[in-house]
């Protein structure tokens, strides 16, 4: 029976989708469930590369509901698509998306999310499979969240540009659109508009989908226990002041290479490495000497003389227990000097990263509990460039952390899901160092490292530093699982105190404590604890 199962899971790599889209959406919450089993049972599946391919996951059970009756308004209510249509030669299905959240914060007013949208997602034939969603939005959200809105005109992960509804709140749009090829067991290809995310954690030093959906085209390529990752995307600078044109946002473009390898059943290893370039002029575009699949982006940038571009690499490792439990950790490493590491005085040019964490799905043998204890710590100017539009950042947000850099993490969270209903509490401390008004301690990203305040002594959470606590509690019921969609309420505490007064930096400091309440249906991830 293992036998047959296991050929079933790998058969279905190269069949038709059934109605949905090839790949899944980066939501941790929505995906656990399927995730305890794949992580207990197929311990060989790249799991470090988000978002997962539904060809993998059709084998697995799903979570099972109780029908209730048969009549069309109830079965579209609570269980199924509101439009799901499918043959053997197409496939769609279409569903409302709804964001209705009301809430107070203590000492101010009232707090609101109101979204309208869809998501459509189907396929052609048995090889091709596209999505398509469009979010229009007004929100008064949290004083740190506006706060961050007012600096950097977006939403972090969920928003375009800001423009002004009402009295103190946010117009704003978010939309993607996706079309992914598989000809055959070996390829994958993928065009549109959306975000990555490479790693095992709730946060990823690599690349995460904190930021907002950006144009992308992607190549997965899997052979024997190999699975290896192009992607080549268009960023965007909002910034006012790296505009050529007016009204037009300035461009640049990421090349990725992500190469993971099961060097046993259970233990894997990625390596990373990304380049962003782009010139604050607009007229370089993007350079076909970075759509080389296979080869390494430094000596291509020394051949070209492309040397204003930004690289990255990193590495990313797991090793998958047979009981559903993980131990992962990441690196990253944008720039170091051996002699300036060895004379141990804190240079500035020792730029890098890491994780660690475990996480553990049905924990102490409690079916539908998952747990995670995270680690992350990042050096000063890690991720920023002597051109501010090259750094690693897209769309006003990090395109790894959204804290940016210069911060010790250290990250808990639970969730338990029983039948329809789910409870998920996270706890999260920091400290971070924090920019002050006219000076950089290397925090910010948007900060030229040109700017820096110092050569050496650098160390991380230094500058302006301050204790970071975010705790939020949610209770949720799913009323249709097929679409998504529940009804929730919970509450959420944030607290930033840093030891000086600042303006015009990305963390906010005072508190904020918000009661929420609301109908939602859950797409993607949401980070509120920026």
């Amino acid at each position: 029976m293992k036998i047959m199962l296991r050929a079933a899971f790998f058969c279905l790599l190269s069949l038709g989708l059934q109605a949905q889209y090839q790949y899944r959406n980066l939501n941790a919450i929505a995906n656990l469930q399927e995730d305890a089993l794949i992580y207990s049972g197929y311990p060989e599946v790249h799991t470090s590369v988000r978002p997962f391919n539904r060809g993998i996951l059709d084998t697995l059970s799903k979570p099972s509901f109780a029908k209730g009756p048969g009549s069309w308004l109830n079965r579209k209510l609570w269980h199924e698509n509101l439009v799901h249509i499918e043959n053997d030669d197409f496939a769609f299905t279409v569903d409302p998306v709804v964001n209705l959240q009301y809430g107070y914060q203590e000492a101010e007013d009232y707090r609101f999310i109101n979204t309208r949208g869809y998501n459509v997602s189907g396929r052609i034939g048995k090889k091709l499979t596209f999505k398509s969603v469009f979010l229009e939005n007004q929100a008064r959200f949290a004083n740190y969240m506006m706060r961050y809105g007012s600096l950097r005109r977006v939403i972090p992960g969920q928003s375009s540009l800001l423009r002004g509804f009402g009295e103190g709140a946010y117009d704003y749009t978010y939309f993607e659109g996706e079309v992914s090829y598989r000809p055959n067991q070996f390829f994958n290809f993928t065009a549109g508009q959306g975000r990555n995310f490479f790693g095992e954690g709730h946060r990823s030093l690599l690349l995460s989908d904190a930021s907002f959906s950006y144009p992308f085209f992607r190549i997965e390529t899997d052979v024997w226990r190999i699975k290896y990752v192009n992607l080549w995307a268009q960023l965007y600078d909002p910034r006012r002041d790296a505009q050529v044109t007016e009204g037009v946002l300035a461009k640049k473009y990421l090349s990725s290479h992500y190469l993971s390898m099961n060097l046993t059943k259970r233990w894997n290893f990625a390596i990373f490495e990304s380049i962003v370039y782009g010139d604050t002029t607009q007229q370089q575009a993007l350079d076909v000497s970075f759509l080389n699949p296979v080869v390494f982006y430094r000596p291509v940038e020394f051949a070209v003389g492309s040397r204003n571009g930004n690289a990255l690499m990193g590495a990313n490792t797991a090793y998958k227990f047979n009981d559903g439990r993980v131990a992962y950790a990441q690196f990253v490493l944008d720039e170091f000097r051996i002699s300036a590491i060895l004379g141990g005085e804190g240079d500035w040019t020792n730029k890098f990263g890491w994780q660690i964490g475990l996480k553990h799905y049905n924990a102490w043998g409690i079916k539908g509990l998952f747990q995670r204890l995270e680690y992350n710590a990042v050096r000063p100017y890690t991720y920023s460039h002597r051109v501010v539009l090259t750094n690693y950042a897209h769309y006003g947000s990090p395109l790894a952390h959204p804290w940016g850099a210069n911060f010790h993490e250290l990250i808990f969270q639970n969730v338990y899901q029983q039948g329809r209903w789910e409870v998920d509490f996270q706890f999260t401390y920091g400290l971070t160092g924090n920019d002050d008004t006219r000076t950089n301690w290397g925090a910010d990203v948007y900060q030229s490292y040109e700017t820096r305040v110092q050569d050496l002594g650098n160390e991380i959470a230094q500058g302006n530093t301050g204790n970071y606590y975010y705790t939020h509690l949610r209770l949720a019921y799913v009323l249709n699982p097929a679409s998504g969609l529940k009804v929730e309420g919970g509450f959420r505490y944030r607290e930033f105190e840093p030891e000086r007064s600042s303006r015009n930096v990305p963390m906010y400091q005072g508190r904020d404590l918000v009661f929420i309440f609301g109908l939602r249906t859950e797409l993607f991830n949401r980070y509120y604890d920026l």
